[in-house]
């Protein structure tokens, strides 16, 4: 740990006399050499050397394999901050068991921080007393609450919001450099907590470096998916150190004492050193030792620990084993059992010899980690099993000495399981209670492998298992954990407890459209546990009351609701009585108007704790009432406000959570902000489970296709993965992806895609409302492309349209409510018109009639329908979605009743409601629906196959251009741009894209510099 204030940095005390007299190779201790360019790219991006009037501080990545010298670039990094008056400290993440410690190098930091400004802690701890989770001894004297609900661990997103708090209060005190080392190693919540910083970044004078090894990086690597998410974000430098030159390899060689002095061997050690840093000084060492220079880096490592004696050598053994960064001198002495003298002794020459580091407290680590993992590598099975009973055994008796974590993997190492399997229950707990979900369900897995099938312990671990992977974002697990011990129950397992995770597989599945018989495990749990009216009686009954609803079946749901309330009430669960009550507003939507649900789902609201989690679904829930009732601003203030709850919590990716911020992304886009949909949706900075990045990757090409930006097949090819996982999914990938494929002329391909979903939905939900909107875009794009189609694709266009179109109006038939399921985000509806129960569904079921009369007339029907009954369906579906509140489908709407009304020769009112769609259009840069309206036509790239040349290409003549495009080819063969374009044609950017890739297709060029040729060879544009 690093500790410095200003210009003082305190020594750690020596061993002892005799320690502080022994010589020291200077090794990686002389000056920086070959990365001048590289420490001056640190220093500006963290602001070291700000220009005048600039703020210091910023965020900067540091990556480079192993021994390259990124350590050492961060002490000369460090050092020069020290020097010009910065606060520095350091933050270690460690391999092997430390991997699983959440937050371990920022339990350093903060240490280090306290050690050099205890008022800032101090006063950081007062208003984020989630910070002394990091600093243990400290959370109980400032958090008088800190008693958590039951089941309610400390949220990392409290822990995240007091780091980031403290670091920016020390950039307040004194500018700071703060680095975090060796991220390859880092837990998942360290990541996680990494991300943010990086993301957020620092309004005060605080440079953040995270450096990581990436040689050790592969494409399953945990680091791998969050540098993706780095790679986005603004702002981030990011530093690669490449390998030293020869040149830079010699000078360092020969500053190195007791270096070789010849040139061949310095010659040699170069280039066997490859530009690694480490590599040479390694060399140099063996080559100062007298060794051979022959055999691979393992070797010299090897060899510089057998110059050691065997007394040392055992204690390196031992420390090798241990893993991670540092180990104790309390807990090495117990377990290598040597006389302090001798110890001492053995760690004196290891740290004279380069091999180990020591630290004060007493504490020690290789000084390299390859040196580490070469010792370890060679030990042999049963030394290795002697060491791990020694671990054991030491802390079992101390377990103080080191994690929880450490006292399991010994413990299960020599077979020792039921010490293994409490340890890793308790490192489990340790690290939920710090906001550690993965972490958690890391130990947790662990201890499942380690416990019988017949072992009774096996059902509470695997529910507590089950919790992790939920408040990780990780449903999927969640529910495989539950199966699984369900499925194989071994001999002894209680009712009681098989009744528990029944229960808690239908609360849990239901996140999911995976297929479960809720009812039936339901009838099954209750019937394990008998009349007894307690807690667990409670939790199976609420189950009971969501399967119910779910199905539909909603009379017998508000009779075991009332059941369970009155038993709830008696015994004080105040948590489970709420949850009901959520989940009853379901009946009453059933049973009564959206008004007394509102006030039903606003009472409960108004009941439910700040800091439960409750209160998600609950504003969720009033979320979606205000938006079937068409409230669209109303329904985004609320799901906002779920959102940011879900943030305060740090529960973005848990139930109820996720969908606030999804569906306010949703509704964001339909009431015409597709900025604010972009950047509710967009996931940069923000690593995500499964299937949740799906989810919102889907929703996001909905403005994608809007705008008509390129989608990547492969893109909606990988959501389609998780098709059957959740039907949201589904929809959210087929309506983009039926307007994308429609625009490239890829008749086909929507309606490939279009009964690959419903066949899905079908499976998963039976009726749903999205038919209607499915229905209308499929038509919308077939009554496009079908002139063009050959006949059989043109009647299997045409089935699948009325198919849609006959369900559609069934949905939308009043019949009574009770006879339909009810789906947690897509509302069934209600015996009342669907104008007053579901404003979506009534508008996309008015836009599907006017889409299959469109249809009809141009799919050659037998008697097409006439214009004035086409003029109507229009107009009908304009004043839907204009009563609903959806801008764009207003204005793609009215784009098509004006050439409904220009086909019936009324051409003034075409004109006009052609401006308002093309207003509308041109603010949100819907570049397809402008195409539409004539401002430009793009070629459709499914009406011949891609390579080929048009046929007036072919044949040497002249294409058919347009006015515009005419304009657009003239200003292009002079070399503008096509923003420079946009500019002189006062027309936007994507417009001219748009005219540059149709006259790419016509005039048959590969490129703008073909096509400004083939134009001035045809007289289309002066010489």
């Amino acid at each position: 740990m690093t500790v410095t204030t200003g210009s003082v940095s305190p020594a750690a005390p020596p061993l002892s006399a005799e320690y502080a007299m022994m010589p020291r190779m200077p090794l990686r201790t002389g000056p920086l050499i070959g990365r001048d360019t590289d420490l001056s790219r640190l220093a500006d991006a963290i602001g070291l050397r700000p220009s005048p009037g600039a703020q210091p501080g910023g965020v900067v990545v540091l990556s480079g394999d192993a021994g390259i010298g990124k350590s050492r670039l961060v002490r000369q990094l460090v050092d020069d901050a020290t020097a010009a008056g910065w606060f520095t400290a350091l933050g270690h993440c460690v391999g092997q068991a430390g991997a699983s410690l959440a937050y371990l190098p920022f339990v350093e930091l903060v240490a280090t921080v306290d050690a050099g400004h205890p008022d800032v802690v101090e006063r950081v701890l007062d208003t984020h007393p989630s910070l002394g989770h990091l600093l243990p001894g400290r959370a109980a004297a400032h958090d008088g609450t800190a008693v958590e609900r039951a089941g309610s661990p400390t949220d990392p997103g409290q822990v995240a919001e007091a780091v980031h708090a403290l670091l920016s209060a020390l950039g307040d005190a004194q500018p700071s450099l703060v680095v975090v080392e060796d991220v390859h190693w880092a837990d998942h919540s360290s990541r996680d907590l990494i991300t943010l910083l990086l993301t957020r970044g620092f309004t005060r004078a605080v440079g953040l470096v995270v450096t990581y090894r990436s040689d050790d990086l592969h494409r399953r690597h945990p680091l791998h998916d969050t540098l993706a998410v780095w790679a986005r974000i603004a702002g981030l430098e990011h530093v690669d150190l490449a390998p030293l030159t020869d040149d830079a390899v010699r000078e360092l060689v020969s500053g190195v004492e007791g270096a070789p002095t010849d040139a061949g061997t310095n010659a040699e050690i170069a280039r066997r050193a490859e530009g690694n840093p480490f590599f040479a000084e390694e060399l140099v060492a063996s080559a100062a030792a007298g060794q051979s220079l022959s055999g691979g880096l393992s070797r010299v490592l090897r060899a510089r620990v057998e110059q050691l004696d065997d007394t040392a050598q055992r204690v390196l053994r031992a420390i090798a084993l241990k893993g991670g960064q540092f180990i104790g001198h309390e807990l090495l002495s117990r377990v290598v059992a040597l006389p302090d003298e001798t110890l001492e002794a053995a760690l004196a020459a290891a740290v004279e010899h380069h091999v180990l580091e020591a630290r004060w407290p007493p504490a020690y680590t290789f000084r390299h980690a390859l040196l580490g993992e070469t010792v370890a590598d060679g030990l042999l099975p049963g030394e290795r099993l002697r060491l791990h009973r020694a671990y054991a055994a030491a802390l079992a008796e101390r377990p103080e000495l080191a994690p929880a974590s450490e006292l399991a993997r010994h413990a299960a190492a020599v077979g020792d399981l039921p010490t293994a399997v409490r340890a890793s229950r308790a490192a489990a707990e340790s690290a939920m209670a710090v906001g550690g979900p993965q972490e958690a369900l890391l130990h947790l897995e662990r201890a499942l492998s380690w416990l019988d099938e017949d072992d009774p312990e096996r059902d509470e671990v695997t529910l507590r298992a089950s919790r992790a992977a939920m408040v990780a974002g990780e449903p999927i697990r969640a529910v495989d954990l539950l199966r699984d011990r369900l499925d194989h129950p071994g001999s002894a397992q209680e009712p009681g407890t098989r009744a528990d995770l029944l229960a808690t597989l239908v609360i849990r599945s239901r996140v999911l459209d995976l297929p479960v018989d809720s009812v039936a495990l339901t009838d099954e749990a209750l019937s394990l546990i008998g009349e007894e009216a307690d807690e667990r009686r409670v939790r199976v009954l609420v189950a009971r009351v969501q399967a119910l609803v779910d199905t539909g079946s909603f009379v017998e749901a508000a009779v075991v609701g009332n059941e369970v309330s009155l038993l709830a009430e008696r015994l004080g669960m105040g948590v489970a009585l709420a949850e009901v009550r959520t989940i009853l507003a379901r009946v009453l939507e059933a049973q009564e108007n959206l008004e007394s649900v509102e006030a039903h789902l606003r009472s409960v609201v108004a009941d439910i704790p700040a800091e439960d989690p409750l209160l998600l679904r609950a504003v969720h829930q009033l979320a979606s009432v205000a938006h079937r009732r068409g409230d669209l601003p109303g329904s985004l203030a609320l799901y906002d406000r779920g959102a940011e709850v879900a943030r305060r919590m740090h529960r973005e990716w848990a139930p109820w959570g996720q969908e606030c911020r999804l569906l306010g992304g949703l509704t964001a886009y339909e009431l015409g902000d597709w900025d604010g949909a972009v950047r509710r949706l967009d996931l940069a900075g923000r690593p995500s489970p499964q299937p949740g990045r799906a989810i919102f990757t889907a929703a996001a090409l909905s403005v994608h296709a809007g705008r008509g930006e390129r989608v990547d097949p492969d893109l909606v090819a990988g959501l389609r993965e998780w098709w059957h996982v959740d039907g949201l999914c589904v929809v959210l990938t087929v309506m983009p992806a039926v307007d994308v494929l429609g625009q490239s002329g890829d008749l086909a391909g929507v309606l490939e895609v279009a009964e690959a979903a419903v066949r899905v939905l079908d499976a998963a939900w039976g009726d749903y409302h999205a038919v209607a909107r499915l229905g209308a875009l499929v038509a919308g794009q077939a009554a496009a492309l079908v002139p063009h189609a050959d006949a059989d694709l043109r009647a299997r266009a045409v089935a699948l349209v009325d198919e849609l179109t006959d369900r559609a109006r069934r949905i939308g038939e009043p019949r009574p409510a009770l006879e339909r399921p009810s789906r947690p985000t897509f509302e069934r509806a209600a015996a009342e018109p669907l104008e007053d129960t579901s404003r979506e569904t009534w508008a996309w079921t008015a836009r599907l009639e006017a889409e299959a009369l469109r249809l009809q007339r141009v799919a050659g029907a037998d008697e097409p329908p006439p214009v004035d009954e086409l003029v109507a369906a229009w107009r009908e579906s304009v004043a839907a979605f204009e009563r609903y509140g959806h801008v764009f489908e207003t204005a793609r709407s009215q784009a098509r009743l004006a050439a409904a009304l220009r086909a019936g020769g009324d051409a003034v009112a075409s004109r006009e409601v052609a401006e308002q769609a093309r207003a509308v259009a041109v603010r949100l840069g819907a570049e397809p629906l402008l195409a539409e309206l004539g401002e430009a036509r793009p070629v459709p790239s499914g009406t011949r196959p891609t390579g080929s040349r048009p046929s007036g290409a072919d044949h040497g003549g002249t294409p058919e251009l347009t006015p515009r495009e005419l304009e657009v080819l003239a200003l292009l063969a002079e070399g503008l741009t096509n923003g420079q374009i946009g500019k002189q044609l006062y027309i936007s950017t994507k417009t001219v894209s748009v005219h540059v890739s149709n006259l790419l297709a016509k005039l048959g060029a590969s490129g703008r510099t073909e096509a400004a040729a083939v134009a001035r060879r045809r007289g289309l544009v002066r010489q």
